[in-house]
């Protein structure tokens, strides 16, 4: 059992980039360092830091590879290596210029630390170490770059280390709480992947209403452009959830068919009692927000929210009357 749901792990880490990866990352370590504190990268960078620990004495630096970005083992450890020394740089304040490094100030790294705390040791995380080559050139960057370093936030003798999935899936205890996080996190991204593949058909009733929206708002072309191309993406991830919903979890699919027409019966209420229908937007959407939230919430999280704004999106596109008073949309 427990080597099943490490496996499991090991393939969720694996399968999830960029952002997902990041956040899947920060939780698993918060979940077993009590001090481990996250970076958020507002307002001026995470100073080449997404999280430390230890009062400062332990950093931590994520790098989540895009699916099929890179063909090859070679391409994928040079990100990897080009990745890391660009952290390490920064955190031991150096650049390039001429092919010589040089001093430069990284002056929110001073805003993260502890005052008078100094960097030991740094882990990194990618979501691929499918290849030994990778050590040889980030342990002999540090090793150069500390030596070039004024070291104001980094000992003369820090160390650094990687950890791929597998070796983080094995370091800590893997439970089914961890499993289902890491199953949605996968789950999400794989819709969101789906979703960008799709393409809407049959979008004139939605086009048509989202021009008459212009006129009504007095010729605000550019706010319902941007309102547009957002009820557009989230329908796309809306069709991409059905479609994976019908093809691997039949009952589920069938009670977010259920809760669809209740969205369509309370919306249609909302805006037949409204004089402006387009201002009830906000409130239709929280309607379908509560509605799938009640089933979908604890499985699929923050998705349900842009599923909400996709089922608006889906009910203008489909229903053929207008922003007229007193009508549904």
């Amino acid at each position: 059992m427990a080597d099943r749901l490490i496996f499991e792990y090991e393939q969720s880490l694996a399968s999830l980039s960029g952002d997902d990866f990041q956040s899947e990352i920060i939780a698993r370590l918060q979940g077993f360092i009590i001090d481990f504190q996250p970076i958020p990268p507002h307002p001026q960078g995470d100073a080449g830091l997404d999280g430390i620990s230890h009062g400062g004495k332990h950093g931590y630096c994520c790098y989540g590879l895009e699916p099929n970005q890179f063909k090859t083992d070679k391409d994928r450890t040079s990100a990897v290596v080009e990745k890391f020394k660009s952290d390490l740089r920064r955190i031991c304040e150096l650049e390039f210029e001429k092919n010589k490094l040089r001093h430069c100030d990284n002056a929110e790294i001073a805003t993260i630390l502890p005052d008078g705390k100094k960097i030991q040791h740094v882990t990194l995380l990618p979501n691929w170490f499918g290849s030994h080559r990778v050590l040889n050139p980030i342990t002999t960057a540090l090793a150069k770059y500390l030596e070039a370093s004024q070291c104001r936030y980094i000992e003369k003798n820090a160390t650094v280390v990687i950890l791929g999935p597998k070796q983080l899936a094995n370091r800590y205890t893997v439970d089914e709480v961890t499993i289902a996080r890491a199953r949605q996190r996968v789950f999400i991204e794989k819709i969101e992947e789906k979703a960008a593949s799709i393409a809407l058909i049959s979008t004139e009733k939605f086009d048509k209403k989202m021009t008459d929206l212009v006129g009504l708002l007095g010729g605000a072309e550019e706010p319902v452009t941007a309102l547009k191309g957002g009820l557009q993406a989230a329908w796309r991830k809306s069709l991409a959830f059905e479609q994976e919903l019908n093809d691997t979890l039949p009952g589920i699919h069938r009670d977010l068919e259920l809760r669809r027409s209740q969205i369509l019966t309370k919306v249609s209420m909302l805006m037949v009692a409204s004089s402006e229908p387009w201002k009830e937007l906000e409130r239709a959407t929280q309607i379908a927000s509560e509605l799938l939230g009640s089933d979908l919430k604890k499985l699929y999280g923050a998705l349900v929210d842009d599923l909400s704004c996709g089922e608006i999106a889906r009910l203008i596109g489909e229903c053929p009357v207008g922003w007229e008073k007193g009508t549904s949309i």
